[in-house]
């Protein structure tokens, strides 16, 4: 099919206008918020990659269940990511924006396994404190 040889006066300004504004504003965003929105990308795909993990082990689920399971484990990695990372950092010697992609994916894979995750540090503490017995 032939390209119209003409157009109308109001699809001419609404074309003209949104392109004078609209890559100016997006060039724009992209330089200050680009470099934020990178790391947070990142964390964001490897915590689902990693939420999916938990989800394929999950018994029969809904759709919804399932969806606010991978929200729950995904936030906590958004959430928590950073903080571990410069743990790993000032401890191992490894910059933290390396770590961001395997301690997301980590964090969302681990999923609900948080109360299992606190009842052994938990014990562990309580040995440390209890002088090597477990208090029970």
């Amino acid at each position: 099919m032939p390209e119209p040889t003409t157009t109308s006066a109001a699809a001419a300004a609404i074309t003209s206008s949104s392109s004078q504004t609209g890559p100016g504003l997006a060039a724009l965003f992209v330089a200050f918020l680009g470099p934020l929105a990178g790391p947070y990308a990142l964390i964001v795909f490897a915590a689902l990659a990693g939420s999916l993990w938990p989800l394929s082990g999950a018994d029969a689920m809904t759709r919804t269940a399932g969806a606010w399971l991978m929200l729950r484990c995904t936030l906590t990695a958004v959430v928590l990511t950073a903080a571990v990372s410069n743990y790993i950092q000032t401890r191992y010697e490894v910059q933290a924006g390396e770590a961001f992609a395997p301690v997301a994916f980590l964090i969302g894979a681990l999923g609900n396994g948080w109360r299992p995750l606190f009842a052994a540090v938990t014990a562990a503490f309580s040995r440390i404190i209890g002088g090597g017995k477990a208090n029970e």
